[in-house]
């Protein structure tokens, strides 16, 4: 947890230094994340925490995610994934100079859960079909908007999973519409304008 507090601190710290010398030649300043991102639930953990880069367009956001549930709230072990989110945003309006809003934000993403419970390919121990899908992989949708104030950012997103929309699928009466559904909220911060 220190080395993530660690990270982010750094992250944020970054555009004083950038500003200091002429950041927009510098090399630093053109490979450097657009947004370091923190998010509690989603789907990619309980908590977890980022860097987000954005097109010059304002339209495309990749994001790498940390994700971490503790051991208090999982089976028997914390859960730490890594997540790759794509966004396209397609209503984006500027409202003020400081204010701006991405009203429909639509993503796709792909996570990995790390330790022994989670497998990639079924285990010799397990018998065939005894699972239908590996337990470490995870791809996820999401819709949400974005709320922009000067370098501050607050969104939601509401998503589900690829596990969880067969499994509503093929078996309606016992996984209902409304459970498929997740809700995450995060907190931006804007690295460059």
């Amino acid at each position: 947890m220190r080395w993530i507090i660690f990270f982010l601190l750094s992250l944020l710290s970054s555009p004083l230094s950038a500003q200091t010398t002429d950041s927009t030649t510098s090399k630093f300043y053109k490979f450097m994340p657009n947004s370091a991102v923190l998010q509690f639930a989603g789907n990619i953990g309980m908590f977890s925490t980022g860097i987000r880069y954005v097109t010059p367009n304002k339209h495309w956001k990749g994001s790498l995610h940390y994700g971490f549930v503790p051991v208090r709230y999982a089976a028997d072990k914390a859960i730490h994934s890594i997540t790759i989110k794509g966004q396209y945003s397609t209503i984006h309006r500027q409202y003020s100079p400081t204010t701006q809003v991405e009203w429909l934000n639509i993503g796709l993403w792909h996570n990995y859960s790390f330790g022994r419970n989670y497998f990639s390919s079924l285990p010799r121990h397990y018998d065939d079909g005894y699972y239908y899908f590996p337990t470490a992989v995870n791809i996820g949708l999401t819709l949400g908007s974005e709320l922009r104030y000067q370098r501050w950012g607050v969104y939601y997103e509401l998503g589900t999973t690829d596990k969880r929309v067969i499994n509503f699928a093929k078996s309606p009466k016992a996984v209902s519409f409304r459970e498929i559904w997740n809700f995450g909220i995060g907190l931006v911060y804007h690295l460059k304008h």
